[in-house]
């Protein structure tokens, strides 16, 4: 019989699972996105949208960008430029490693063509924005003699004659203020005169000025001066300037006029310097400077981007993902990087994975917001504490590309108030095919075309019955490059109806929760099907495929009857007759068996169904196939074990790490060597527990954990047989529930024994409802 969609819905339950990937750690990921909600927040300002829009494409490499009114100048090393969605090679016109393009409409500025038989690496206009300064490596510009620095018009890319500035090296980085021009680089002269890696000219002519600091080791990479002109900061991979590496191993704060080095704090915390090791960018904006580094080997401690302030150098945060990062930009509220961070988890982001995901461009508050947690990895693990950002849910796609033989994709990042633009030598964007040059937009200015990424068959439900009439619909949820909160529906049998249930929920590209539906008043021994649709906040939709059911007719064991009554999060009862795979009769979290187990063990007197043994061989255990978060505050971990006399081992564990030893584990339900039931928790010391009476004597027992934040209870066979009243620690955390096997320095690692029937509760059941499943376990004969 059908009932009605609001009884239907007063029927039904649903429950929420936060299976996400990630490590052992406290789960604090920020959801903020293009339509966040509470955009004034400083930890969920909006962001652009992650949909790229018309843009020119380019042969090569953007190392630089910059802005001038309405104009994008790009410089790089490139030989020709073609319009959006042309293929390479096709509708070409020539453009010698720098051109314009409009920033509202990505049209190619046809008037704008220099000249130049060399690489642009930097681009800075000059206060009136009347001229460009320009460097590189390049020695003519028009056919105009210009060694590696120049002025040009930002209107038709003539050269300006009267400067005349001349550097024997590579030019990387330029900064302008008043009348001067500071110059870095590779370069040991300037205008023929020793001036090692940085210079200072006039603005107008390019004479060299007196201002000559000393710098040795590398190259200079970067220049930001203080909005008031106090001071010039430089980064790089230089080792020491004026004498000292204290303040200047990769970092030099120096006095605008004179050159002289000051204290800068900043200097003391990020040191960077030497052949493997640089500050690669340096973004000036009205309170301090933002700088981004790059680290491999020992010369450096510190992988990411950091903001220090202006007037003392004071760290105002450090973001330490993993991965080199080559520019940042400020839109806003949000700072953008360009890089190829591969593990953020010290900021609450993605985790390492194998094989390694790169994600070339990412998106960060500007304001601190929180501090770094404890898995920071390498040299950035001494960073623990300090202020940092929040990682914001915006993430493009950038396809790394081959012009540099680096492997990369972005280089370079610049942004307005509107636009945030991405230049480096990538091949496609969102899987679309665009070369070089990206162009995003703020939601007012874009269309939100990407929407959830998943649809048809990649966007199944897991439907299970166990409980006659009932069916439980489990979904992974979608992603969104841009949108963290989706809204789900769930349909049964047609779209015509109204959803059955719908939901919101967040997820990202790297954080995706499962969630579950309990529809009941179903007609038992009938066939339903069910599909999910998600929608973005702006309406862009996708809908998976149906998945059929036959709704159970028989009532389950008394034992499963009464676990299932207390709505655990997960149950997996073990009966597969065959296979890798053991099923939850939640829908939410299965098993992927590792190893070589023997499925089709004789079974607990619990259930009718069979059981797996476990040899305790090394790496033979069974695991969540999709990481998940532990309930804060509060948990019941409950298993039926048969243990030979003179073996044990891990029973059930929240561990960091799936198909390899975990690095880090929880909450550990084990049998001692001695036979001894026992429970250990990481984070505190108050709640292990350790029976005093041997199970391991071949026979079945249940073995169940409550705990709370103030006591903590072992059962065995539905008695409590240790217990303990204190302040218990049981903060979330992310990882994987493991049966059978994971690290352990109390335990044998891998288990020698037979395990059935392991369920999971977000709450401390009752003594008087272990009590219960353990009575009802005797209404159901063994299996054969």
């Amino acid at each position: 019989m059908f009932l009605s969609r609001n009884r239907r819905l007063a029927a039904a339950s649903a429950t929420v699972l936060a299976l996400v990937a990630g490590s052992l750690v406290a789960a604090d990921a920020a959801l903020a996105d293009s339509a966040p909600t509470a955009p004034t927040n400083p930890k969920t300002p909006a962001t652009v949208s992650a949909v790229s829009l018309p843009t020119p494409q380019i042969n090569g490499v953007v190392w630089t960008q910059t802005v001038v009114g309405n104009t994008v100048f790009v410089g790089g090393k490139f030989s020709t430029a073609r319009p959006d969605g042309a293929l390479p090679g096709r509708s070409t016109v020539k453009r010698s490693s720098i051109l314009a393009y409009d920033i509202r409409t990505g049209a190619l500025i046809a008037k704008f063509a220099p000249v130049l038989n060399g690489q642009v690496k930097t681009i800075v206009p000059s206060a009136d924005k009347k001229r460009l300064y320009i460097g590189g490596d390049f020695t003519t510009v028009n056919g105009t003699t210009r060694n590696r620095i120049a002025a040009i018009s930002p209107a038709s890319g003539n050269v300006v004659s009267s400067f005349r500035a001349s550097a024997n090296k590579q030019v990387s980085a330029i900064g302008v203020y008043g009348s001067t021009v500071y110059a870095g680089g590779a370069f040991t002269t300037m205008d023929g005169r020793s001036r090692v890696k940085v210079a200072a000219v006039s603005s107008s002519t390019g004479a060299l000025t007196s201002w000559a600091p000393k710098l040795k080791g590398g190259d200079v990479t970067s220049i930001a001066i203080a909005p008031r002109g106090t001071r010039v900061v430089l980064g790089g991979a230089f080792t020491s300037v004026n004498g000292s590496s204290t303040y200047g191993y990769g970092l030099a704060s120096l006095v605008r006029t004179t050159g002289k080095t000051t204290r800068w704090a900043v200097d003391r915390v990020v040191r960077n310097a030497g052949a493997n090791s640089a500050i690669t960018s340096l973004t000036a904006t009205s309170t301090g400077v933002i700088g981004t580094a790059f680290r491999f080997g020992t010369s450096g401690n510190f992988e990411g981007a950091f903001r220090a302030d202006w007037s003392t150098g004071a760290v105002q945060w450090l973001e330490t993902c993993r991965g080199d990062v080559y520019s940042a930009a400020v839109s806003g509220s949000v700072v953008y990087t360009a890089g190829h961070a591969h593990n953020c988890d010290s900021v609450g982001g993605f985790r390492e994975t194998k094989p390694v995901t790169h994600r070339r461009a990412l998106a960060f508050t500007l304001a601190a917001t929180q501090k770094l947690n404890d898995r920071g990895s390498g040299p950035n693990a001494a960073f623990t504490g300090r202020p940092s950002p929040s990682l914001l849910n915006w993430y493009p796609e950038l396809t790394p590309g081959t012009f540099t033989g680096k492997q990369q994709a972005a280089w370079s990042v610049a942004a307005t108030s509107k636009y945030v633009l991405y230049g480096g030598e990538f091949t496609a964007v969102n899987g679309r095919p665009q070369q070089g040059l990206a162009r995003f937009a703020a939601p007012a200015s874009a269309a939100q075309s990407t929407g959830p990424v998943s649809n048809g068959a990649g966007f199944l439900p897991t439907v299970t019955s166990t409980v006659p009439g009932t069916a439980t619909v489990s979904w992974k949820s979608n992603a969104d490059p841009d949108n963290s909160t989706l809204t789900y529906q769930l349909y049964r049998d047609s779209l015509n109806d109204a959803p059955l249930y719908q939901v919101k929920a967040d997820s990202s590209v790297w954080y995706r929760p499962r969630l579950s539906f309990t529809d009941t008043g179903l007609t038992p021994g009938a066939t339903y099907s069910y599909r999910i649709r998600a929608i973005d906040p702006y309406g862009n939709a996708a809908l998976g495929d149906r998945v059929s059911v036959t709704i159970a007719s028989t009532a389950p064991p008394a034992y499963a009857a009464s676990v299932l009554a207390d709505k655990p999060t997960s149950f997996w009862r073990f009966g597969q007759a065959s296979g890798s795979t053991v099923r939850d009769e939640t829908g939410l979290a299965p098993l992927t068996v590792f190893g070589k187990p023997v499925p089709r063990a004789a079974g607990s007197s619990a259930d009718r169904t069979t059981a797996t043994q476990f040899t305790g061989a090394t790496s033979t255990y069974a695991g969540t196939a999709e990481p998940s978060t532990t309930t804060a505050g509060a948990q019941t971990i409950e298993a039926w074990v048969k243990v030979p006399k003179g073996k044990g081992g891990t029973v059930v564990v929240f561990g960091d790490s799936i198909g390899r030893t975990s690095g880090a584990t929880d909450r550990m339900l084990y049998v001692s060597s001695k036979g001894l039931p026992g429970f250990d928790l990481r984070s505190s010391t108050t709640g292990d527990l350790l029976g005093k009476r041997s199970i391991a004597d071949g026979k079945w027992h249940q073995l169940a954990l409550t705990a709370t934040t103030k006591s903590a209870q072992l059962f065995v066979d539905g008695k409590v047989v240790a217990s303990r009243t204190a302040a218990i620690s049981l903060p979330s955390r992310w990882g994987y529930w493991r049966v059978a096997g994971d690290r352990s320095t109390i335990a044998k690692p891998y288990l020698t024994g037979t395990v059935d029937d392991v369920s999971l509760y977000p709450r401390a059941l009752s003594s008087s409802r272990i009590a219960a499943h353990f009575t009802a376990s005797k209404k159901a004969p063994a299996s054969k």
